[in-house]
Parts: C-alpha cells; structure tokens; sequence
C-alpha cells in the first residue's frame, strides 16, 4: 500500500480539528449556525496554518447533505468528493500559476451556470496575492454582487500585496502561527497512533523548528522517522534539523556569562563545525536566556523544556538573577540585525558572542561607579602602583594604603580609587599621599574640599586622632596637566576605572557638545 504522508494522513476533517485557530473556527461555525454567512471570505496568515484545510471545510459544511451545518457528516457523496478533490462544486484555483486575466474570465464563465449538484459553487483561490492587477480588477464586480450561489474563498500568505479595493469586499480572518507546545502536543499524539516512539524533548524541538506551522512540523516528522526508524529522540533531531543539543547551549551561554571568551568560541566553533546553521544557533542562544528569565520569574512560564532541560538549566539561572539575565537577553537580541545583515555570518556570530562576554565586565563596573557595597575592580597594573580591593597586593592588610582604601571603597568608591594610585603615610599630625608625576589629575581630585574632608573621616576611624590632609606630586598637584579642562577630565577616578575593567587607554578630551 502507498504510504501517505503525515500532513495529508492527519489533515482535519472537522473544524474542531483545526490545531491554533479558535478564533477563526468559532467565527465560521457561528455564521454557519445562524445563516450569516459572508459571500467572499479572505484567510490570510503563513504556510501551513490551516487555511486551504478551513476552506475545504467551509466548503463541505454549506453543501453537507445535512446542511449548511458546522458539523458536516464528513460521509455524504459532497463531503466525500470534496475531501478527495473530485467535486464539480468546489473549485480550487491555485493563482501562483494561474496569474492571468484569462484564468479568471474563464472562472467567471463557469460561475454563470449554477451547481451541478450542491447548494453553492465554492470558489477557492490559493495564493491569491499572485494574481496580476488586471486579473484583480476583472474579479472585482464578481466578488462584490456575485450570484446567490457563489462562495469566495482566498488564501494567502502575503495580505499585504492583495489591493484595497479587493480587500474591502472580502470577511478578513487571520490564521495565526500555532504555538509550539500545541504543536508539539499534536506530534506526540500523532506518534502514539502511529505506533512510533517521538521523545518529549525532539518533539518540541521539531516543533520549534517549524515556526508556528502545523504542515511544516508534520513534514520534519517524516523525516526524522524516514532517517531513525521510527526511534525519534534529540540525536537525530539534532543529526538531522541541525539544531544543536539544549546542554551545549546552556554550556556556551555558562561561558560567555562568566566573561570567558575563548571557551565560549570554543563551544561556538564546535557547533559550526558540525554543521549547525548561525541562525539556529543564534536563536538557540537567545531560547537558553528567555528560559533562564522564566525559571527565575515563574518557572510555570517555561512549559517546553524537558525536566532533565530544567534541572541543567536552573543553576545557572539562580547564580545570574533576573535583572543580569535580562540584561543579557536584551543585549544578545540588539546583535540580530549584524547577523541578518552580515556577509560573513559566522564572524557576526562571534562578534556578538564576544559582546556578550564582555557583560560580566560591564555589571562589576555599573556596581563599582555606582558605590554598590559589593562593587570589585580587578587590580590594577602592579607597575602604576595599584591594588585590588581590600588591601590585597603588596603591602597586606597591614598597609595603610590598604587599610584607607577599604574604608573608603563602600562610601566613597572614586576616592578609594585614587588612593590605590598614591603613596600612603601617616604621619603624628598629617595623612600624606604622594601620587607619581602622571597621576596629576588623581592628585587635584584628591586635593578637593569634599576629598579632603572624606580622607580625614576615614583616617580618623582607621588610626585613630584627628589628622590634616596633606597631597604631594611632583611641581604641585596640577603641574602634569598644562589644560585645566584635561585636568579636570582625568581627576575623575571613574575613568580610570573604567580603563581597568574594560581595557583602552585615554587618548584625547574634548569638551561635551551637549545633548544631540
């Protein structure tokens, strides 16, 4: 016997059956129930929704030996000659090659004589948005005052091609795109009927894979079971779509948010050298972050992922939190636009793989200018004389420079900043730093009233007595620094932060232009 594909083996025969589409079934069945049925009907949505099936419905259910009905029996000779496409009364025109004026004189011809059998001549044109603009104008009379036995029905996937003046004449339903736990769903029962084993977890990557459409996942599903012997699960998924396990993923984003760039490329360019496509994996990446967000948010938001996914997924989840986590996704969904428009798609990819390593970066530096008690800088170049937080480095937590900063770090970060670059003495009387001849700038920071003031509160609580402030640099605090603007530019510790966390040097200062 012939074997029948899936699509065509599980193509609904009533509109109950229609998998997504609720609003538009509850609308056909209503009007069929009240004998309100419209005269030309437009089903507009992507491929494999669902509108040529509705249509073909629509078609039974007003010519039905037991009708018009919204339940067609599905067993009268109508109903059968409809489903096996036999029927003189429902006409279907496919308009992707049947573009012309002649094709449609030719319809209305025949929609001159009344049906050879049935209540209405259905008339069902798929694609419609294909038809040439004279072939548009010379449907326009027929579709506005059409004979009492004529039903038009347009398919299409690109409403917005079709002309206004044909639009205002048509009952618009939009198809949507079915959503994947619902297709998913449809999957696995289709395999439990069938006797083949579907793994929860390959059926909702089939499901993903198919974007919202029914068809397109029915297709994917044989196959899969044409290349794994009816034994689906998430290697052959893998082997077969290209769509990469969820545990690399997770793995790779593990990566990038802790900063490590290399081992994240690493991941990366194993995935790309096994054939994975750089848009599958870029929304991959971007499906790991979103499930993440869900499973701190309400992990019942989360309804694809497996339980093994889930208990891979969680730790990392709680480690980042949800104001990181969204943070990241946000960042990783601005790069679609270099992938979408990248020649070298592969280097886009890492580039916006090495975007997102730099985030771990970018919060230590957000919680450091922002006084956060818990804000870290990695330690600075021990050749300038820095040190981390803390009084590590030379000098231990016995080193006055140390002991100062670590006060002064949870109340006055900047400052704490700008004592790390100096040399720390405390004198009977006065608490000296000393900064080197390029740290001019530190030095008049410093040397400010509100400094001074900070420096002797934190000299006070740490050694004890009441101390004066004393700032020493080579010529004076302000000799290194000729431009008063360029003095007062590099005096703010925030840059040199900021140069420490994220890299670079300072190269030029220009005066702000203001807002643009």
């Amino acid at each position: 016997m012939t074997y029948q594909v899936l699509a065509r083996a599980w193509r609904p025969q009533r509109f109950e059956e229609i998998l997504g589409q609720d609003a538009v079934v509850q609308t056909l069945r209503n009007a069929l129930a009240t004998g309100t049925l419209g005269h030309a009907y437009l089903f507009a949505g992507r491929r494999g929704v669902g509108k040529t099936t509705a249509a073909r419905l629509l078609a039974k259910a007003v010519n039905c030996a037991e009708g018009p009905t919204p339940d067609p029996c599905g067993h009268c000779v109508s109903c059968r000659e409809i489903t096996d496409g036999s029927s003189l009364d429902a006409v279907e025109l496919d308009a992707a090659t049947h573009t012309g004026v002649d094709d449609v004189r030719d319809l209305q011809d025949l929609l001159r004589f009344h049906p050879t059998r049935d209540r209405f001549r259905v008339v069902i044109v798929d694609e419609v948005h294909m038809l040439s603009k004279s072939a548009f104008n010379a449907l326009l009379k027929s579709i506005e005052e059409p004979p009492p036995y004529v039903l038009w029905v347009f398919a299409t996937t690109e409403r917005h091609k079709i002309p206004a003046t044909i639009l205002s004449r048509c009952q618009q339903l939009e198809f949507r795109p079915v959503s994947t736990e619902r297709i998913a769903a449809r999957l696995l029962e289709i395999a439990k009927h069938d006797g083949f084993s579907l793994a929860a977890s390959a059926a909702e990557t089939i499901a993903r894979a198919a974007d919202g459409s029914v068809r397109d996942a029915l297709s994917l599903l044989d196959q899969l079971r044409a290349f794994a012997a009816d034994r689906v699960d998430d290697e052959a998924v893998a082997e077969v779509l290209g769509v990469p396990r969820f545990e690399v993923m997770v793995e790779l984003v593990e990566a990038l948010a802790e900063g490590k760039a290399a081992a994240g490329l690493a991941v990366l360019r194993r995935e790309l050298e096994a054939g994975h496509d750089t848009t599958v994996l870029y929304r991959e990446v971007g499906r790991v972050l979103r499930a993440a967000v869900h499973c701190v948010l309400d992990p019942s938001l989360e309804l694809s992922l497996t339980e093994d996914q889930r208990r891979r997924l969680e730790p990392l989840a709680q480690s980042l939190g949800v104001d990181a986590l969204t943070r990241m996704l946000g960042l990783w969904a601005d790069q679609e636009p270099l992938l979408r428009d990248a020649g070298n798609r592969e280097l886009a990819l890492e580039v916006a793989a090495l975007r997102l390593a730099r985030w771990p970066a970018v919060q230590q530096l957000e919680r450091v200018l922002g006084g956060a008690p818990g804000g870290t800088v990695p330690p600075a170049d021990a050749s300038r004389g820095g040190r981390g937080r803390g009084g590590g480095g030379v000098g231990g937590a016995g080193d006055p420079r140390a002991r100062l900063a670590a006060v002064l770090w949870d109340g006055q970060p900047r400052l704490a900043s700008a004592v790390e670059k100096a040399e720390v003495a405390v004198e009977s009387e006065a608490l000296v730093l000393r900064f080197a001849a390029g740290d001019a700038g530190l030095a008049a920071f410093a040397a400010s009233e509100a400094s001074t003031k900070a420096l002797q509160a934190a000299c006070s609580a740490v050694f004890g007595g009441a101390r004066k402030v004393r700032v020493e640099s080579p010529g004076g605090a302000g000799a290194a620094v000729a431009d008063a603007l360029e003095q007062a530019a590099l005096a703010d510790p925030a840059l040199e932060l900021a140069r420490r966390v994220l890299g670079g040097e300072i190269v030029a200062v220009r005066p702000d232009s203001g807002p643009t």
